[in-house]
């Protein structure tokens, strides 16, 4: 075999490799059939320490958001400013130009 067939060869083969290295070190494989893939948590190298973790998730308990992701609900966000009072937002509403209020209406799926 002269060199030039050797290198096409080993190019070829390292064309076909490359993709199943890239799947060796992925949560989900591939898998024939009506499954798709599989699972294998083991495969993932993770960072996190357990004791992160656990506060992580003592955390989630105590602010409610785990109780809410556990049954597959979506967590609010938290609001970063204070809350208005019904009298602020309508005076905000009336100080409106009437190009302004439109353009809110229409976003808001009004007229």
């Amino acid at each position: 075999m002269n060199k030039q067939a050797k290198l096409i060869l080993s190019l070829t083969t390292a064309a076909f490799l490359a993709p199943s290295a890239a799947m060796a070190s992925s949560l989900y494989h591939e898998a024939g059939g009506e499954v798709g893939a599989t699972t294998h948590p083991s495969h993932v190298s993770d960072d996190l320490l357990r004791g992160d973790v656990q506060k992580t998730i003592d955390a989630a308990r105590k602010d409610g958001s785990l109780d809410i992701l556990s049954r597959g609900g979506v967590v609010p966000t938290k609001s970063t400013e204070p809350a208005k009072t019904r009298e602020q937002v309508r005076a905000e509403f009336l100080n409106m130009t009437p190009e302004e209020r439109i353009r809110l209406l229409r976003e808001r799926g009004g007229r």
